[in-house]
């Protein structure tokens, strides 16, 4: 009660003609300039049309605000909430129920639990009731790319204001509002930081008014106006607090006096060495050295004693923040530049990962053996400043993108698909891939890479039509980033049409919503849909959502770029008596060596292997000719017949073997092959058709 009365009189004094403009600080800390990296539908992020409700506690540790010099006891008058960075457009209402509670939380952000009661303090108030009050307006929102530091869309100015004491605890802010309290046309995501947040929520939703479950380093981004209490507070803040030396900073007086008159002297000391350096109000000084420096300043007014904020390290020169960009001028030539916030002075670049400097150079190039990922590492220093290191993993091969832009996400197994047309002539070396993800930053993840001959339409749920080539590793990099998912294994695709599906396992896929073609001279993508099946299934039931234009990047090389040999998938085949023959390479076509392909699912142990130049033309006419003439009806032949051999095997299966000369001017020569199975008892024909492959001689 004392506290509560204690707010009141405050109340009186901030309001007063003694009071200052209001003051302001965004929680979490570090979020006042930078996007969240996280998002959330509430608070304020929906009508609560499919739950009976929506409350969500938010607690924040104290140590948001003393991070950010608040370490006094403060009146909030005024709360804000902004939308997502990649939050779609919306339209914006009004909640005409809806309370905001604030309370100093007794058992920390993260000791809160799912009991909303135990998680507030006894200051718990009520300051704002939209049924009393006035309804919540939620303005319309721009969309994805539009966002900036001030994009609030939810702006509650509190009906009383409640002191906070930063020492005393951490801060609770709950929102609650039941189904049917919303009114307009519709509200979107709301912008959240994560990882390092030193926040928490309690929320519910399906469960509601019973609390659904808890989440750590979680907190919506609030602005919070307040003014401090009655006093005398040292208040200061800069312009700038980084940069090459010589730095000149502006320093803005944003001390506190509840006296009559205000504050009267100021005493600032630019490098905490005990001597005052200015006795202006709002100085300007010049840092010319390296360095790192501890700013204090002293206040006095005529009523209290003096007050000093001292900020550690506020100013830092000739601080670089390393970075760097990699573009493949060709396959396996990688051209590197320096995008070193600074900028800095010295380079020292490992660009094959051995930790041995190759260059010195700002943006050096590089020519690299093969395709494989490699990790490269750059330290930068500018002049006598500290030295900052940083090191991407890259693919040095060529690289065909879509888009990273924020949009729709899938969940964990969804599986998008694009139409692939292979132009170069001696088919691609895909490597791996980038991909977008909503999934939290280091989160480990799989996409399995599934083909079928010339497109994925109407062939979602077909698994048959499928043909599985390979698996990419990861590491999300989070929301709206490229994040890399190397090839254990580099799948070979001969020139030809193909739909492409990737299946993603253990975090979630990213698209945009649309339909849009990328192509280069190579490769040519017709983007897309997308499909919410099981983890497991990527070829399940589930709804399929299009058009969808897959966030990624397709890295490769192609034999012309690399000599490299390469063996893959071509077109499907048709089902026998043990189902679909498939081409298995045990070996690689490499110059000097055996290339040997095993034909298996055989029922009599016989099959005729087709080897050609072409999978465009042939004697019977343009490839693929469909098989129903001959009485094999839904196989077809893909590949010229130019050289035939009979495979005689054990166990339903046989082996093909073809001993490649060592000659050079053999690199880089096309072929494609298909197998004949002879199975009497499949069709009229007595033979199926294997699937078809590819391959290109090489290294």
């Amino acid at each position: 009660m004392q506290r509560l009365i204690l707010s009141r009189v405050l109340a009186t004094l901030a309001t007063s003609s003694l009071a200052i403009a209001q003051l302001s600080v965004v929680v979490p800390d570090g979020a006042e300039t930078n996007p969240g990296n996280s998002s959330n539908a509430f608070p304020w992020g929906t009508d609560a049309s499919f739950w009976p409700g929506l409350r969500l506690m938010a607690t924040y540790g104290a140590q948001n605000f003393t991070n950010q010099n608040v370490n006094f006891p403060i009146l909030i008058s005024r709360l804000k909430w902004r939308p997502d960075n990649f939050a779609g457009a919306r339209t914006g209402g009004q909640f005409a129920i809806a309370t905001i509670e604030l309370s100093t939380s007794p058992v920390g952000w993260a000791g809160v639990t799912t009991n909303y009661a135990t998680n507030h303090g006894a200051d718990r108030a009520v300051v704002y009731d939209a049924a009393i009050d006035g309804p919540v307006i939620h303005t319309p929102t721009p969309g994805p790319g539009s966002w900036t530091v001030q994009s609030w869309c939810v702006d509650v100015q509190l009906s009383s204001p409640f002191l906070y004491d930063p020492s005393q605890g951490d801060l609770v802010i709950d929102v609650d509002y039941p189904t049917g309290s919303f009114t307009g046309g519709n509200v979107g995501q709301m912008d959240v930081q994560g990882a390092g947040s030193n926040s928490s929520r309690v929320f519910a939703s399906s469960m509601y008014p019973v609390a659904n479950g808890t989440t750590q380093q979680h907190g919506p981004v609030v602005e919070v106006d307040y003014v401090p209490a009655a006093g005398l507070y040292s208040i200061f803040s800069a312009d700038r607090t980084g940069g090459g030396s010589p730095l000149t900073v502006n320093f803005m007086d944003q001390s506190y006096s509840s006296s009559a008159g205000g504050v009267t002297g100021w005493a600032w000391d630019f490098d905490n060495d005990g001597t005052i350096d200015s006795t202006l109000q709002n100085p300007t000084h010049t840092f010319t050295n390296c360095g790192s420096y501890d700013v204090a300043l002293t206040v006095t007014d005529s009523q209290h004693s003096p007050s000093t904020s001292l900020r550690p390290g506020l100013i830092t020169t000739d601080e670089v923040e390393a970075d760097f960009t990699s573009t493949a001028i060709v396959p396996l030539v990688v051209q590197f530049t320096d995008t070193t916030v600074g900028p800095a002075t010295t380079w020292a670049w490992d660009l094959d990962g051995d930790t041995v400097v190759d260059s010195t150079l700002r943006n050096p190039t590089f020519a690299y053996p093969d395709t494989s990922t490699v990790d490269v590492t750059l330290t930068v220093s500018r002049l006598c400043g500290p030295t900052n290191t940083i090191t991407k993993t890259i693919v040095p091969a060529e690289k065909l993108t879509t888009t990273f832009q924020g949009g729709a996400s899938g969940s964990d197994g969804a599986t998008v698909y694009f139409d692939l047309r292979v132009n170069a002539l001696d088919g691609i070396e895909i490597t791996g891939f980038d991909i977008g993800s909503t999934s939290p930053a280091n989160t480990p993840f799989l996409v399995d890479v599934h083909l079928t001959s010339g497109g994925y339409a109407g062939k979602e749920t077909a698994a048959a039509a499928w043909q599985f080539v390979g698996t990419a590793a990861g590491t999300t990099s989070g929301l709206g980033s490229e994040s890399l998912a190397a090839l254990r294994d580099s799948v070979y695709a001969p020139p030809g049409d193909y739909g492409v599906a990737l299946h993603y396992r253990g975090a979630a896929p990213e698209y945009t919503v649309g339909n849009q073609v990328y192509a280069n001279a190579d490769l040519r993508l017709t983007l897309g849909a997308a499909r919410s099946t099981a983890v497991g299934m990527p070829f399940g039931s589930g709804t399929t959502a299009s058009p969808r234009i897959w966030n990624g990047a397709i890295y490769y090389t192609s034999c012309s770029d690399s000599g490299r040999a390469g063996y893959g998938f071509l077109g499907e085949g048709c089902a026998g008596s043990l189902g679909i023959p498939t081409l298995t390479a045990v070996t690689d076509p490499v110059l000097g060596m055996t290339l040997t392909v095993v034909v298996d699912r055989l029922p009599t142990n016989a099959a005729l292997m087709l080897t050609g130049l072409s999978n465009t033309t042939s004697p019977f006419g343009t490839l693929p000719v469909n098989g129903t003439g001959f009485g094999a009806p839904g196989c077809f032949l893909r590949v010229s017949p130019d050289n035939n051999l009979l495979l005689l095997g054990t166990g339903q299966s046989a082996t093909w073997n073809l001993m490649i000369p060592n000659d050079p001017t053999l690199t880089c020569v096309r072929l494609f092959q298909q197998a004949v199975a002879l199975d009497p008892a499949a069709n009229a024909a007595g033979a199926v058709m294997s699937h078809a492959a590819g391959f290109v001689l090489g290294n």
